[in-house]
């Protein structure tokens, strides 16, 4: 009597305690913004902040009128606003800065005959870099520009593609895409002295969207997995001793794009691994071990059928 007792609380515990464990997941307290739409060409996309310490989900355009196809937001260092590319009117990309709390967000941008997109805020949130088509409509530049004066600084130019700016820790730095496609590469510009130098470049594959780590250690970036296979992995450039590394979580078989920091174990991802929603789908990922989360285990609502990208943390 006494070995069947122990059985059945044994048995009472693993119903318990198993589910428990199998699903327990990183308690997070900020908040993420991002993107939905069903593909870049409908011009459909919607702006989403997700609270993880309120379990609130908001669509953030949804009564914006001077807006349309919000995409690739942002968090101004205080957390108070964001900055993210939309389109005008004239179907012009511009940049915008919406503040919680007003009615709508400010076109920074707006009217000057040009395509403005992939804003990012410096560390202090006193300006915004972004990339601006030329004139001439050969290439794009990398432009600064000032929320206290709204003045436009070019400070990289040519008649060459360059896009996804991204300020390092102290904002001496910038980190850039040059080229296109297949030939899509990292590079560094230093203010002070103008000094641009490649990061990292491999032949036949892409190499795009770099992000610094919180900590100011290493770059995260997309990159193709190979010159036959074009399925996205994410790589972790030390910024230091120029080591990288390919993350776990990464596959041959499905896309992991488009990173950002949470922490210094953690980033969020934008991944087409099976077993999701649908496209792509927002995922926690363990920077040591690989695990991958889905954001759905937060709130069901955050992944859709539609493509989730662009996600930007604020919080930490």
């Amino acid at each position: 009597m006494k070995r069947l007792t122990l059985l059945i609380c044994i048995l009472l515990l693993s119903v318990i305690i198993i589910p428990k464990t199998a699903f327990a997941i990183k308690k997070l307290s900020g908040r993420i913004v991002f993107h939905s739409y069903s593909s870049y060409d409908a011009g459909d996309s919607k702006l989403y902040l997700y609270n993880f310490g309120e379990d609130e989900l908001t669509c953030l355009s949804s009564d914006w009128n001077n807006v349309k196809n919000p995409m690739n937001a942002c968090f101004r260092k205080d957390g108070k606003a964001i900055t993210f590319m939309g389109q005008s009117n004239n179907d012009e990309w511009d940049v915008f800065e919406y503040v919680f709390g007003e009615d709508r967000p400010i076109n920074l941008t707006k009217e000057n005959g040009l395509d403005d997109e992939d804003p990012k805020y410096d560390p202090k949130g006193k300006s915004i870099v972004f990339k601006q088509s030329n004139p001439s409509g050969n290439g794009t530049r990398i432009v600064r520009y000032s929320l206290k004066s709204s003045k436009q600084t070019i400070l990289i130019s040519g008649s060459t593609e360059k896009s996804m700016p991204y300020f390092n820790k102290n904002g001496k730095k910038i980190y850039y895409v040059e080229g296109k496609g297949r030939n899509m590469f990292i590079k560094s510009f230093t203010i002070s002295n103008k000094k641009i130098s490649t990061v990292f470049k491999s032949k036949g594959t892409q190499s795009y969207y770099p992000i610094v780590s919180d900590d100011g250690k290493y770059i995260y970036f997309s990159k193709g997995y190979s010159k036959n296979n074009r399925v996205d992995q994410i790589i972790r450039y030390c910024i230091k001793n120029k080591k990288i590394k390919s993350l776990k979580c990464n596959s041959k078989k499905y896309d992991c794009s488009d990173a950002c920091s949470v922490s210094d174990k953690y980033i969020i991802v934008s991944s087409t691994k099976p077993g999701g929603k649908g496209g792509y789908d927002l995922y926690l990922v363990n920077t040591k071990t690989g695990s991958m989360t889905s954001l759905t285990k937060y709130n069901q609502l955050i992944n859709t059928p539609l493509e989730e990208l662009g996600c930007d943390y604020e919080g930490k």
